[in-house]
């Protein structure tokens, strides 16, 4: 509790892309007794649902934010103070903060309410906030100065080495073939893990990738944090474990945020090849199509292969062409190799 002894509850801002909150719930009433880690609210961000504990004692006073609306992050929703500070002191602060309950009824507004409409026309569909919030995000990306680039691997060993490891009852995933081999990628080519500041690069010390899982008809980008000391199979346990909390819903801000570099993968839905917008924050992000089997010519001899092909997409004011050239070209190897992984 500050010197005052008025806490202000305001909507927090759990990750970089995060704007605002909707209120789903108060937990207490005004009037109820709070005590330190108490549940005050429950809020709604663009991803997840959490609830906020308070950090302080004291006494719900105020309730100013309602349920089902969204706010800004920082905006005042309500005041936690002690049972002796009076209603003018904690007028006088709601007033400070430019949010006092008298001007927020003042500038209420009717509701409007849509005219009926003939069946026959056309119905909307609303968006869910991780939709709208990809929408911004998308808006975001094109505005970053980014270039593809386009390489084939044959994944003939990796297939092969897989299946051993299957046998032996390790389950490793394609995908987490490709996690480990840009880990290690990166390793050599930091860049393409760095940040662009206002006037230098940030070259990020750990390798956290954020890797693309589907939910219904919205997306959600876990993030695997410190790659570069996770082996094949720790790497892959995680990526598990990261999508079985986002199906089951339990994921939270904390594992969806502080990724450096990315990757989307639509193999398992047939897609060749395509091309993915850069994420704000980050220098590049890979799309992984699948793997097609296909007639190539190896030594003068036409040799069936299992071909994949990725398209590094990166920040042209980060990565240049040659440095994302030679990015793949290590990667390549990697995964023409897996057991350099």
């Amino acid at each position: 509790m500050s010197d005052k002894k008025i806490f202000a509850l305001t909507i927090p801002k759990w990750g970089l892309t995060m704007e605002e909150g909707t209120i789903s719930e108060w937990l207490l009433d005004e009037g109820d007794e709070v005590e330190i880690e108490s549940e005050v609210v429950e809020i709604a961000s663009d991803k997840i649902n959490q609830v906020i504990e308070s950090p302080v004692a004291g006494v719900l006073r105020r309730i100013i934010g309602e349920e089902g609306e969204d706010y800004p992050i920082k905006e005042l929703i309500g005041i936690i103070a002690a049972a002796e500070v009076s209603n003018d002191e904690i007028d006088t602060f709601i007033a400070s903060y430019g949010h006092s309950r008298d001007e927020v009824e003042a500038d209420e507004v009717e509701e409007v309410k849509p005219e009926k409409t003939d069946p026959s026309e056309r119905t909307s569909k609303p968006l869910s906030k991780m939709r709208a919030t990809v929408a911004k995000t998308v808006v975001s990306s094109w505005a970053i100065p980014q270039f593809p680039v386009t390489m084939a691997i044959d994944m003939g060993k990796v297939k092969t080495l897989r299946a051993k490891l299957k046998e032996a009852g390790q389950a490793i995933s394609i995908n987490d073939f490709v996690t480990k081999a840009c880990a290690r990628t990166i390793e050599k080519y930091p860049m393409a893990n760095a940040q662009l500041g206002d006037k230098e690069y940030i070259l990020n010390p750990h390798i956290n990738i954020a890797f693309a899982v589907a939910v219904d008809e919205d997306l959600m980008m876990p993030v695997i944090q410190n790659c570069e000391t996770l082996n094949l199979q720790d790497l892959a346990d995680r990526s598990q474990q990261l999508i079985g909390m986002v199906k089951d819903e339990s994921i939270s801000e904390t594992e969806l945020t502080g990724g450096n570099f990315a990757i989307s993968n639509l193999g398992m839905f047939g897609v060749e090849h395509f091309a993915a917008l850069v994420p704000p924050g980050m220098a590049a992000i890979l799309a992984v199509g699948g793997i097609q089997d296909e007639v190539v010519v190896k030594d003068g001899d036409m040799v069936p292969a299992a071909i994949m092909r990725i398209t590094l997409m990166s920040d042209h004011r980060i990565v240049d062409g040659m440095y994302a050239a030679n990015f793949l070209v290590k990667l390549k190897r990697l995964l023409e190799y897996p057991e350099e992984l």
